[in-house]
């Protein structure tokens, strides 16, 4: 599938001196119900502030300690396209915690994987015993679901009702129809979308707007152009096999030459055809990510002779994604997230900041979320 996850991206900047307890302060919302996520105290070390702050005071902690707290504050998510919640600290001495166990921490690894309504509490553990010189930072996550149609699915109403593919033999270079026929057995006009599939890549689809209690049909022409044994179906509602025979043009291996990358660049993806045949051929190889075909080149190849075809992709989400070229799997590209701050596409209802500093400190650094989606640093004295 190809993956279109939000994520959202706070850090903010901390300043710890030597054997100082961090103090954390998060900005909760007002409208609570309406917020996507939301902060709570849930014990006597958290607390809100004028400014609705949720305000951790941990300075009457001993130095050369190491404390626990399990119920320190809350996370409620309110929205169930929120996938999965998590702090990223590399603070020495300073860990959250979900729940009453140490050991399951609030990391990208061990992320909250809430549903809507959920509240999971949160603990933090301190150890005093480290000394903080230099500038530190941690960095708290909120990831959303994928939001593209990743599958066929159609309107509660509308039913596959028949699907046939014709001819099922052909010989390479030839094509077969597909009909897919739907019914509309609700009450209203429906709009839903066939996918056509290929050993179950996507390689076509087509949109039908359907009337109540009628029929509509959604027809592809497909080139078989690489001899072997094919399911051509119509998403994962219906798929009949095809044969296509004709001389072993084929690729020969598909890999990925850049395996990993950061978020916004481009991977390089290379597959080898051979023609073992007299004549001269022309092939259109198709580039596949997470099962969806993304990209087409169309080469020509000599007779007895190899070609490479290269493909470039850019990847602008955090995942690592499944590539593959005309059916032939090629591998995997693993996108990282660049070290900056962005939040694209969803904001959150309310302010949300984070920000740790020494007790009895000069004062405070915090790290907010604007209502028009810039993130700011507001320096309070």
């Amino acid at each position: 599938m190809v993956s279109t996850k939000i994520l959202l991206t706070a850090a903010a900047a901390c300043f710890l001196l030597a054997l100082a307890v961090p103090t954390v302060a998060i900005t909760v919302g007002e409208d609570t119900a309406s917020d996507d996520v939301v902060l709570e105290p849930t014990s006597q070390y958290a607390s809100l502030d004028d400014n609705d702050e949720l305000q951790l005071d941990l300075e009457k902690l001993n130095n050369q300690a190491h404390t626990t707290f399990d119920d320190v504050f809350s996370v409620t998510v309110n929205d169930n396209a929120v996938e999965r919640v998590w702090i990223e600290n590399d603070i020495r001495g300073l860990e959250f915690y979900q729940n009453g166990d140490q050991s399951d921490v609030l990391a990208e690894s061990t992320p909250l994987e809430p549903s809507a309504g959920k509240t999971t509490n949160v603990g933090v553990s301190v150890d005093t015993t480290e000394s903080y010189e230099e500038t530190e930072t941690f960095t708290v996550h909120v990831e959303y679901e994928d939001e593209e149609v990743e599958n066929e699915e159609h309107p509660e109403g509308v039913e596959l009702t028949s699907f046939e593919v014709d001819p099922t033999t052909v010989e390479t270079g030839e094509n077969v129809t597909a009909n897919a026929t739907y019914e509309n057995v609700g009450q209203t006009t429906e709009e839903t979308t066939a996918q056509l599939t290929v050993d179950g890549t996507v390689v076509d689809t087509k949109t039908l707007e359907i009337e109540p209690g009628e029929n509509e049909s959604a027809v592809f022409e497909r080139q078989m152009q690489w001899p072997g044994t094919y399911e051509v179906g119509v998403g994962k509602g219906a798929s009949e096999t095809v044969t296509v025979e004709g001389p072993p043009i084929d690729v020969l291996e598909a890999s990925v030459t850049t395996t990993d990358i950061t978020a916004g660049d481009r991977a390089t993806i290379e597959a080898t055809v051979s023609n073992p045949t007299e004549q001269r051929v022309q092939r259109t190889l198709e580039l596949a990510v997470d099962g969806i075909v993304v990209d087409t080149r169309t080469v020509s190849i000599a007779p007895n002779g190899e070609t490479t075809v290269t493909f470039e992709r850019q990847f602008d989400d955090a995942e690592t994604y499944d590539i593959a070229i005309s059916g032939v799997e090629a591998g995997s590209v693993t996108v990282a997230e660049r070290e900056t701050i962005t939040i694209r596409d969803r904001e959150l209802s309310a302010a949300a900041t984070a920000a740790l500093a020494p007790p009895m400190a000069m004062g405070f650094l915090f790290l907010g979320i604007a209502a028009n989606r810039r993130w700011v640093f507001v320096p309070m004295r």
